[in-house]
């Protein structure tokens, strides 16, 4: 077995239990420990680092991504590469952190009225950020070295092991909420320490920069490159990320709370999407070098038909069971409100699904300039979607202003393929896709709902699941909407004779 192949099968166990842990950290510790305010300001010192590193890392990430095959030598240790990407960010930091004390005021002033628990704390976004930018770039080089396997791990096994065992010790009463918040960002710190230590095992920590390979101009272009990407990496934290630092602006940190929990829901349609998407980007990377269009059209239909399948049944199980999970939650009466968010955000994410890897398809081309271009335009329209609809609608506006700019996106990104390569994601089996979905959600609608007992709603839950997900696959199959689906079916089937007539 390669070593892609190992540390890809490593990374994808990491990534899982990830999800397994944040699940249990997001709907059940943290909403068990913390007060809706403490949960808001915690996830919002959070996002908000990530929105101000997708911008102060100036681009080092992508820049490894894309020039890092230009000092690959494993003899000089890549010709000291990694002192370029540890030094380089350090003139964004700068900026960035001179820029929010200068600005410190407004900010205070901004959340004083609404959410005034966040201000002695909204400092700590600055070393997050920090933080942040070093575990993205630093991934990156492990990345590029074909080493995924123990930075995913730190990413999505630790940190979030971490974060859970923060809140657990301050819900037993070991410190107070300061010291939780400083532990927290400490956590991130060390992340970073530790993925120094790793690159050093690797025998890769050379930091004298050997600036000789700079030929032809190619640290302009490194510098152009990383500039002109990072916009639509910011345009990207925004629309993701502004709907909840505005809504605790404008309506508070308990509202704040209860929309992060109902995007946190919502989002989980989104796990079967990252599997595919990385099956997918290499192909489609590799064939548009080719100009295999046809291959680029296959995967684009096939990418958005396994997406709406996935997207779909999660959708389904999420919404259909929606009370009984609500129920299950700690204090459930507050978080209860997010009920149409949850609606709202999972049908404009699962439309998103629908629409394939039309994104991985522009910025994988050479039109990938115009993906940056309009993360910009979605990022302005996001802002102004929320400064609208918050302050007339509260909860439900960030929701509806999320849900214009997720399907405004989606649809454009669909444009901008059809524009420049005439193709679209959608297909008549699609369409099947969707007669069967909505197929299931009626029979959802006899199936009876047991409320009482924690234990009686869990197995309402349970078994309402199975028989929806059985009923839904068996349809699928039994109409070969998909011959992914019915090829894996059979393969599976071929199997299970063999093994048999041993």
């Amino acid at each position: 077995m390669g070593i892609v192949i190992r540390q890809s099968l490593k990374a994808s166990i990491g990534s899982y239990i990830g999800v397994g842990i944040g699940i249990i950290n997001q709907l059940y510790v943290s909403l068990h420990f913390l007060s809706t305010d403490q949960l808001a300001i915690s996830r919002l010192l959070l996002e908000n680092s990530l929105l101000f590193a997708a911008f102060a890392h100036l681009g080092a990430p992508f820049i490894t991504d894309r020039f890092f095959g230009y000092f690959r030598d494993d003899k000089t240790q890549n010709n000291g590469f990694l002192g370029f990407l540890l030094a380089f960010p350090l003139i964004g930091i700068s900026l960035f952190t001179a820029a929010y004390f200068l600005f410190e005021q407004p900010i205070q002033d901004y959340f004083a009225e609404k959410s005034a628990g966040l201000i002695p704390y909204h400092v700590l976004v600055v070393p997050l950020t920090i933080f942040w930018i070093y575990i993205s770039v630093l991934e990156a080089y492990c990345r590029n070295n074909a080493r995924i396997a123990i930075p995913t791990f730190i990413r999505e096994v630790y940190l979030k092991l971490a974060n859970v065992l923060v809140i657990l010790l301050f819900g037993l009463g070991w410190y107070n909420f300061d010291w939780m918040l400083y532990l927290m960002v400490a956590s991130y710190g060390l992340a970073v320490v530790i993925l120094l230590v790793y690159i050093y095992q690797l025998g890769k920590l050379k930091l004298r920069f050997d600036v000789t390979r700079l030929k032809d101009g190619m640290f302009r272009q490194m510098i152009y490159f990383g500039l002109f990407v990072v916009m639509g990496g910011v345009g990207t934290q925004v629309v993701y990320f502004i709907d909840r630092t505005m809504l605790s602006g404008g309506e508070g940190l308990t509202n704040a709370a209860i929309f992060i929990i109902a995007t946190y829901i919502a989002g989980i349609i989104e796990i079967p999407r990252k599997t595919i998407t990385q099956i997918s980007t290499p192909l489609v990377s590799n064939s548009l070098r080719q100009n295999d269009m046809a291959h680029v059209q296959e995967l684009y239909h096939k990418s958005s038909l396994n997406q709406l399948l996935a997207g779909g049944l999660v959708f389904l199980l999420i919404w259909t069971n929606i009370d009984g999970i609500f129920s299950l939650l700690p204090k459930a009466d507050i978080y209860r409100q997010g009920k149409h968010v949850v609606l709202l955000l999972a049908s404009a994410k699962l439309f998103e699904m629908a629409t394939g890897v039309n994104g991985e398809i522009i910025n994988y081309s050479k039109y990938y300039r115009y993906a940056t271009l309009l993360m910009i335009v979605m990022a302005c329209l996001a802002i102004g979607a929320n400064a609208y609809l918050i302050p007339r609608y509260g909860i439900d506006g960030a929701a509806f202003a999320t849900t214009l700019t997720t399907l405004v996106f989606a649809l454009s990104k669909v444009g901008l393929v059809w524009v420049f390569f005439r193709i679209l994601p959608f297909t008549f089996s699609g369409v099947k896709a969707l007669a069967v979905l909505v197929l299931v959600y009626g029979v959802s609608l006899i199936l009876p709902e047991w409320n009482g007992s924690l234990w009686l709603v869990l197995l309402s839950i349970i078994g309402r699941s199975l028989v929806l997900a059985g009923l839904f696959a068996g349809l699928i199959l039994w109409f070969r909407v998909s011959d992914d689906m019915n090829g894996l079916m059979g393969s599976v089937l071929g199997r299970v004779r063999g093994f048999r007539r041993r």
